[in-house]
């Protein structure tokens, strides 16, 4: 059996083998290029819809922050007309105040 090959044959062969491989990976390549494309459209949107979402959630925090701000406004201005309208009872009670958190304190 003569298993000698000859120059051609072996240059053949190289090239069958170089031109699947060469094959193979531009399949490889152009699967992967379709993943990230299909990725990238999926991702775009879901991108999107999250940032409009965080948007959402900033405005009404601050919409929060501001009918709480004007909460602690009303709060203020209603203790000093009360004071105003009753300063010994205020007094009386800011002096029982001290009291309790002094005998809290003390305790420990």
């Amino acid at each position: 059996m003569d298993t000698t090959i000859t120059g051609s044959t072996a240059d053949s062969t190289l090239g069958n083998v170089t031109d699947r491989g060469h094959t193979t990976v531009d399949r490889v390549a152009q699967s992967a290029h379709e993943a990230i494309d299909r990725l990238a459209s999926k991702a775009g949107p879901a991108v999107e819809r999250l940032r409009t979402s965080t948007g959402n959630i900033g405005s009404t925090l601050r919409e929060k922050a501001d009918s709480l701000g004007e909460l602690e406004e009303q709060w203020v201005e209603n203790t000093r007309g009360y004071i105003r309208e009753n300063p010994l009872t205020a007094i009386a009670i800011g002096v029982l105040a001290g009291v309790l958190l002094s005998k809290l304190s003390s305790s420990r």
